[in-house]
């Protein structure tokens, strides 16, 4: 019948068989999303972190809320590393695996930095942990922390934590304290485990991202020359920071991020919306490294350290929290 027709006639029809098809198709879409089925739109994304990795033995939240890496025993009677580093028998959820592990620093008896502010470094190690892991749960990570309360955990605890859940990577949070000099950017250190790329890699991007973060707060600094990226050494070229040492095999680094012994610092760390931009810093950083393969910036040159890290971190004097 098409051929009977004028050319215009033949693209009129043509165009309205065309607009047919387009409308069967939004049609048959519609009746798809009234079934409840999700529509991919360009707003949606998929989770960047995939399986939960799965390690064996885990570590078993107590009914007190207390993490402690398994090292033995069946369900309802785990043998597990206390805090202080002795084992215990314990009942509670078992976690096998974990995307991050974050490591909110100190805590119990062992503050860490207290500054002008009035602020205890370890209650605010905590907090930004807590809010940086609502924020990689948001994005469909599985987190998990070496401290949900203020309770004194040894080094030995904490790295065991991160070894039975072997993570992708994780987070050991600080802030500063100490002598500094006047800085023109965010007083952000962060280290990383010096035989690790993926550490370097990391730690490159989180420091961009918390430079970014802090930025809008102030324009006034207290870093100085600390302020960048790197590995720190002790004794026989090893990692100076028993966190970073002691977890290898896994990708992780130590922040400081700001001074807390130092204004304008002090005070901006009091401020909920200051370490809410922290929190999400490391989500986004923890992001860009999963899905890029950007090395980040703000790379200094190894720092080698012959003085103790502090005495911190050790068993001795621990008393472990009554009620495991």
């Amino acid at each position: 019948m098409l051929d009977r027709l004028s050319p215009l006639a033949r693209l009129a029809v043509v165009c309205a068989a065309l607009v047919l098809v387009a409308w069967g198709i939004f049609t048959l879409a519609a009746d798809e999303d009234d079934t409840g089925a999700t529509p991919t739109t360009p707003s949606t994304r998929p989770s960047p972190f995939g399986p939960v990795p799965d390690s064996g033995a885990g570590v078993v939240r107590t009914p007190a809320g207390i993490v402690l890496p398994i090292v033995g025993g069946e369900p309802g009677a785990w043998t597990a590393l206390t805090p202080c580093a002795n084992e215990a028998v314990v009942e509670g959820e078992v976690l096998t695996g974990a995307h991050v592990v974050l490591d909110p620093g100190h805590g119990g008896s062992e503050t860490g930095a207290i500054g002008p502010s009035g602020v205890v470094e370890a209650e605010l190690n905590l907090d930004v942990a807590q809010r940086a892991a609502e924020a990689l749960r948001d994005l469909g990570a599985t987190v998990a922390l070496t401290r949900e309360a203020d309770v004194r955990v040894t080094l030995r605890t904490r790295a065991e934590v991160v070894r039975a859940l072997d993570p992708l990577l994780f987070v050991s949070i600080h802030h500063n304290g100490g002598p500094t000099t006047p800085g023109d950017r965010p007083s952000v250190q962060v280290y990383h485990q010096h035989r690790t790329p993926d550490s370097a890699r990391f730690a490159g991007i989180l420091f961009e991202e918390l430079q970014e973060g802090f930025a809008p707060f102030s324009e006034t600094w207290s870093g100085g020359n600390f302020t960048g990226v790197r590995a720190r050494l002790g004794d026989g070229g090893t990692d100076f920071y028993g966190m970073l040492r002691d977890t290898a095999g896994t990708p992780g680094v130590l922040a400081e991020a700001l001074y807390q012994s130092s204004e304008p610092e002090a005070s901006l760390l009091l401020e909920p919306e200051v370490r809410h931009a922290e929190a999400d810093a490391i989500a986004r950083a923890v992001v860009r490294w999963l899905e890029t393969r950007y090395a980040g910036s703000g790379f200094l040159t190894p720092l080698e350290s012959a003085e103790s890290a502090g005495g911190g971190g050790g068993s001795a004097g621990c008393e472990d929290p009554p009620g495991l």
